[in-house]
């Protein structure tokens, strides 16, 4: 049995969100880590040295003729990592299923908007904390049950305190398709039921894990239903709802930070990410899942 870490209230200490914020920054301007639009504009007022005021003539602008587009403030680099976990039952897809889901989300980044999204992979795991804390933005997806070993979940809980954000997302089980079950959901929390053999097993044990642990972690705020008219929904693209491609529809949940609401982590039951490779269904639909997730990673750049 995992055993709960002590529980510690946001800004207890002086390393809260800000200053994990400050000293992500300062690592991503060493070439890791996140220096999008906010850090790029950092990096210009904490690292650019003095520059000199342009020689101007007059009438004819800067001397030698320089473009002033040349001394343009150029964004950073923002990477999508991938979370690398526990899975107990291994014949399934694991922690790096899909790939290719992930090179697609970060091209369309990069044509959708106007982050510089890298295309380099990047892994990082929760018994490393201090190289997942240059990463505050984390995906992670799976098919089937996951856990974490004592150490892991205190890592996972110090990177959401620290203002890291954790995106989740329930790969559906494939003995599962055509015949999801929901599972029960009885005063708020989740509970297992055994299926015959025969049946597969239900369509949502990654999403009911990770909600599972989630409130271990946050006893006294655990996750809740994201109401349709929040943010996260219109952060970038237009949605009433968090788009299902396959899978169980439990709608997105979220951990909201005490005293602010700001959402510390997410996890979608739909198969996001399944939507992002473009294999199984129609363009339309999986552009959706393209835009809801590039709505997730846009809310918590400006949050």
């Amino acid at each position: 049995m995992r055993r709960k870490p002590p529980y510690r209230p946001i800004g207890e200490d002086g390393y809260g969100r800000r200053s994990f914020m400050r000293d992500t920054i300062c690592a991503a301007l060493g070439g890791a880590g996140l220096a999008g639009t906010f850090g790029a504009m950092l990096q210009g007022a904490l690292a650019a040295p003095k520059s000199p005021k342009p020689n101007l003539i007059p009438g004819e602008g800067y001397a030698g003729g320089k473009n002033e587009a040349d001394d343009a403030v150029k964004t950073g680099t923002f990477f999508f990592p991938r979370l690398k976990f526990h899975v107990k039952d291994r014949r399934f897809d694991i922690w790096d299923v899909g790939l290719s889901g992930d090179v697609v989300l970060r091209r369309k980044l990069r044509e959708l908007t106007n982050i510089n999204a890298s295309e380099e992979p990047v892994v990082v795991s929760l018994d490393d904390l201090d190289k997942m804390s240059k990463y505050p933005y984390v995906f992670m997806t799976s098919e089937t049950e996951f856990d974490l070993a004592p150490k892991d979940a205190e890592n996972l809980r110090e990177f959401l305190l620290r203002g890291g954000f954790v995106h989740a997302d329930d790969c559906c089980h494939r003995n599962c398709k055509g015949r999801i079950m929901r599972s029960e959901l009885k005063n708020g929390e989740f509970e297992y039921i055994v299926r015959a053999e025969t049946s597969g097993i239900d369509g949502d044990r990654f999403f009911m894990d990770y909600v599972r642990i989630i409130n271990s972690l946050f006893p006294d705020n655990p996750m809740r239903p994201v109401p349709s008219n929040h943010e996260i929904f219109r952060s970038y693209f237009q949605f009433d709802k968090c788009p299902m491609m396959q899978g169980v529809d439990h709608g997105m949940w979220g951990l909201f930070e005490k005293g602010t609401g700001r959402l510390m982590t997410v996890v979608t039951p739909g198969d996001l990410h399944c939507g992002w490779m473009n294999r199984y269904w129609a363009p339309e639909k999986n552009l959706e899942g393209i835009k809801m997730g590039i709505n997730v990673l846009m809310y918590y750049l400006t949050h």
